[in-house]
Parts: C-alpha cells; sequence; structure tokens
C-alpha cells in the first residue's frame, strides 16, 4: 500500500496533468488523497513544493536509470517507457516547470544536461558524422518530441510503437 506521501504525490501529478497547477489547490490535492487539506501540510510545507517533489524526483529518476543504461537502444527504450508508463509526471513536468523557483529550475536544466550527456555519449559513436553542437540537437530534439508526446491521448501500445520508431529515426537520421 503506499505511503501517504505517495499518495499525495500521485494525486497532485492527477490533478496537476488535468487542470493545471495554478488550477488545483491544497484542498483538492487532500480531498483526491483521502485528507483535509490541511493534513496535506504534514507531509509537504505547500503546494509548491509538491510540485517541486514531483518533478525533481521525476528527473532524478530518469538521470539514475539513464546512467545504468548500457546503449542507445536501451535509452530509448528506457525513455519511451517513462512517456508512456509515467505519462501523467511526464506531461506535468513538460507543462508546469515555469511554476517552479528559479532555484528548482535551475537544479533541473543541470540535472537535464546531464541527462542529455548520457543520451549524446552513447549516440556519438553510432553518429561519428555530427559535430558536438549538431549531436546535442538531434538529441535535444528527440528528448523533447518523447516528452510533448505525454501530451497527446493515444493508446499506450501505440503511443510506444510510435515513439521508439520516430526515436530511433530522429537519432539515426
Amino acid at each position: 500500500m503506499p505511503s501517504r506521501r505517495d499518495l499525495l504525490l500521485n494525486s497532485a501529478a492527477e490533478l496537476f496533468s488535468e487542470k493545471g497547477f495554478h488550477g488545483v489547490g491544497i484542498d483538492d490535492i487532500g480531498e483526491a488523497a483521502g485528507i483535509t487539506g490541511p493534513g496535506v501540510y504534514r507531509h509537504f510545507p505547500s503546494k509548491q513544493a509538491l510540485l517541486e517533489t514531483l518533478i525533481d524526483s521525476t528527473m532524478d529518476r530518469m538521470l539514475d536509470l539513464a546512467e545504468r543504461a548500457q546503449d542507445l537502444d536501451a535509452l530509448v527504450d528506457l525513455h519511451v517507457t517513462l512517456v508512456t508508463e509515467q505519462k501523467l509526471l511526464i506531461s506535468v513536468w513538460v507543462r508546469e516547470q515555469s511554476a517552479l523557483a528559479e532555484d528548482v529550475r535551475r537544479s533541473l536544466r543541470t540535472k537535464m544536461r546531464r541527462y542529455e550527456q548520457v543520451w549524446r555519449d552513447a549516440a556519438a559513436p553510432l553518429r561519428p558524422e555530427l559535430e558536438h553542437t549538431e549531436l546535442a540537437l538531434v538529441v535535444g530534439a528527440t528528448l523533447a518530441m518523447l516528452n510533448t508526446s505525454s501530451l497527446i491521448e493515444a493508446p499506450q501500445a501505440q503511443r510506444r510503437a510510435v515513439l521508439r520508431r520516430l526515436a530511433h529515426a530522429a537519432l539515426r537520421a
């Protein structure tokens, strides 16, 4: 059974994805998690802290998994799995970054650069004709395409198959 904290994070992710960060109140999150709004404050100091935890933990998980991936195919599978199975978290991450405090956005950008570097390191041997900047553009565009797909409704199996094909085509074109 998920902890109360995890239940609050899951409820917040669903609500932020559906209504946007600014369209959700702390009482809404508490109600969705089966507690009173003020009860949320026993676990998180603010709605902002909930959002920061959601986005930061998603990025940490992505970075950890990427650093353990063996090659570019594994990275594609990893990211496609994340955007299909963690669709709510990725959509919140894509849409709500601007609601984060500047220090959190800065930390997130640093982690994202590390994540993209893992991808560039894996892609470079397969694309030796690309200079550093071109490779960064290919990787960045591929990840942006995968991430924003979380905003499009499609059956999970179809989403997974199409995104794998698109990512491989973009990275190898």
